[in-house]
């Protein structure tokens, strides 16, 4: 049956609707509302709730609207107030929880801060792409994923391979390239305290993060590195220095990928293995229609990966996000890997697990 005009607009007016719903669950998460209403246990005054967060009734009366009217909070009409069901714990707050769908919400306001620059780059005498300085919440909130994802475990796709579980039980050497603030590595470190590991990344900011992150876990086998990823050749000490190399969600970003899996391949040692975490999803917009992410994942790639690798000078890829698994794996075999594992890790991301091509 074919779509009308009236059913084609009441869709994109869900869509409407879904996209602000999923901006006031950011609030309740960075406010810690949901955490609030939790630890409360039981309904309460829309005076209440904000006392115990310490925050403005009014706000968070007009944000209560919001969440009950969206069927996520409860409401009692005659005693007015509201609840938050235990069952909705899990994936709202970050104590007691995961909390990692409504951090993913928080996501949203961090993609759109450089919303006018990107309207401009698609300009024909528009800029090429969007420098990732301009993204100043988005290190922060990457750093809270990835902390609520984690869960205070090395990352799964990694201790829970058998061949790379059996070697991160050894005294190996392990670099992740692009460690942001130092969250999955120092987790490594403390889990695995006979190896030694090395974590790189081209954010100042973030590295001074990671070094504070290492020192308050009082971890002695983790060093952090200044440095850029597509430059990995040029650290003359470190070729054939490592057992293992990994990266999570940052080949895609970086303006020149080709040189970045290049250097990386460099450190490895010759019996060494490179894992690489990636958005899950095909090269060709067709074969994404059944993915019910890839909209979603296309809008994140147009709203940050994308500007920010074609930032990075004439020459830069631009792969964006959904670069997909047959163009990862068109790179990794000529950059002169074996990929001999590809797998999803879960709904949104899979892992490449590759050896040097002999």
């Amino acid at each position: 049956m074919s779509e009308s005009q009236e059913s084609f607009e009441q869709r994109v007016l869900g869509t409407v609707r879904e996209g602000f719903t999923a901006v006031s669950i950011a609030i309740g998460s960075a406010t810690g509302l949901f955490n609030t209403m939790a630890k409360l246990g039981e309904a309460k005054t829309s005076t209440a709730i904000a006392d115990a967060a310490g925050l403005k009734e009014r706000y968070v009366r007009e944000w209560l609207g919001a969440m009950v009217t969206s069927g996520i909070v409860e409401i009692d009409s005659e005693k007015d107030t509201y609840y938050l069901p235990p069952h909705r714990h899990n994936a709202l707050c970050t104590q007691g929880g995961t909390g990692t769908l409504s951090v993913l919400c928080e996501g949203l306001p961090t993609a759109i801060e450089a919303y006018k620059e990107i309207v401009d780059c698609f300009k024909k005498e528009g800029p090429a792409g969007v420098p990732y300085s301009k993204y100043t919440l988005h290190p922060s909130w990457s750093d809270k994923l990835a902390r609520c994802s984690l869960q205070d475990k090395a990352p799964k796709f990694l201790s829970e391979n058998e061949i790379i579980k059996k070697l991160l039980e050894t005294q190996a050497n392990v670099c992740e390239v692009g460690c942001g603030s130092g969250a999955a590595l120092c987790l490594m470190a403390r889990d695995f305290p006979h190896c030694e590991f090395h974590g790189i990344d081209n954010a100042e900011k973030s590295i001074e993060a990671a070094k504070s992150k290492a020192k308050s876990m009082q971890l002695s086998n983790v060093t952090f590195h200044l440095v850029d990823a597509t430059n990995l050749r040029d650290i003359g000490d470190w070729k054939a220095k490592f057992d293992l190399v990994y990266c999570m969600d940052v080949v895609h970003d970086v303006g020149r990928p080709d040189l970045m899996l290049a250097g990386i391949r460099r450190l490895m040692k010759d019996d060494g293995y490179f894992v690489m975490k990636d958005v899950a999803g095909h090269t060709k917009h067709a074969d994404n229609i059944q993915n019910p992410y890839a909209s979603c994942l296309y809008t994140i790639s147009v709203l940050r990966c994308m500007p920010t690798s074609l930032s990075c000078g004439d020459d830069s890829f631009g792969l964006g996000a959904m670069w997909g698994r047959e163009k990862a794996l068109e790179m990794l075999e000529e950059a002169g890997f074996e990929c001999f594992h590809a797998g999803k890790i879960d709904l949104v991301t899979e892992d490449f697990y590759c050896r040097k091509k002999k």
